[in-house]
């Protein structure tokens, strides 16, 4: 009968796989050290909506303002109603128009555009963010 022989060997591990090892627990112990601290920090917080008008160019059925909504805060704000009024001198409102932003991510931006029939340049155009709601 022939008996099979093993050999045990020991390998101690490289410094290559200790270091790997301290590294990946570090980036693990960093990221979940941040979504804990933001998911503390961001409960009475609210969206922060600032609309800017980034172009105004003619079209085929009359004029387009392309606008920028950037949520400067720390919660995400859902279905965001953009308002645009265009007024003349005496704060009368001659044409209104409104689009919804489905979806406007804390601390992002999302771009989208306005159709009028009168021209925005010829008077003062007013454009704000008029509501949102949680999701």
């Amino acid at each position: 009968m022939a008996s099979s022989r093993r050999k045990v060997v020991r390998r101690h591990p490289h410094w290559i796989e200790w270091t790997t090892g301290l590294l990946s627990t570090a980036l693990v112990a960093t990221m979940t050290g941040m979504i804990v601290y933001h998911g503390l920090t961001a409960k009475d917080a609210a969206p922060e909506l600032v609309v800017t008008v980034t172009a105004q160019r003619p079209t085929a059925q009359g004029f387009e303002v392309s606008f920028t909504v950037f949520n400067t805060g720390k919660k995400t704000a859902a279905g965001v109603p953009v308002t645009g009024r265009l007024l003349d001198g005496e704060q009368r409102s001659i044409e209104t128009r409104e689009v919804t932003i489905d979806y406007v991510p804390a601390q992002s931006h999302v771009e989208g555009a306005l159709l009028f029939a009168a021209d925005p340049g010829a008077s003062r155009l007013d454009i704000r963010a008029s509501g949102y709601n949680d999701p």
